[in-house]
């Protein structure tokens, strides 16, 4: 077999595994999603510089659930775009700006590391 048509055939099995995984999945009830709001309203990083920036530049949007924004310690919502764009694609989507989020996320004294290191935070939650 060649090499991009075991590639092609390893990527759909891995993707029909994720998809078929989701569908396990049961969603969430509205208490887990209050409980949820309320873990990302309050959330904040233990380091008090990143504490400022994200309460700065992420929080309005990932403490909103109104919002598109995956909320701060939703991990069913944070692994799925994980799944799909893997570190350094949340990395590049949050430095050149995805959807609605501005490059940066309106973070402009934010460097790589730092929005690295808010990523996980959000993901987290803690």
């Amino acid at each position: 077999m060649r090499p991009t048509t075991r590639l092609l055939h390893t990527t759909l099995g891995l993707s029909l595994c994720v998809l078929l995984t989701a569908c396990g999945e049961p969603a969430q009830t509205p208490e887990e999603r209050a409980a949820l709001v309320a873990a990302a309203e309050t959330a904040a990083p233990s380091d008090p510089t990143l504490a400022e920036k994200y309460e700065r530049a992420c929080k309005a949007c990932h403490a909103d659930p109104e919002n598109a924004a995956p909320l701060t310690g939703d991990t069913r919502a944070w692994e799925e775009r994980f799944n799909s764009r893997g570190r350094a694609g949340l990395l590049q989507s949050s430095i050149n700006g995805f959807g609605g989020m501005p490059p940066l996320g309106a973070c402009v004294d934010c460097s790589a590391d730092d929005l690295d290191q808010l990523i996980t935070f959000m993901m987290e939650g803690n």
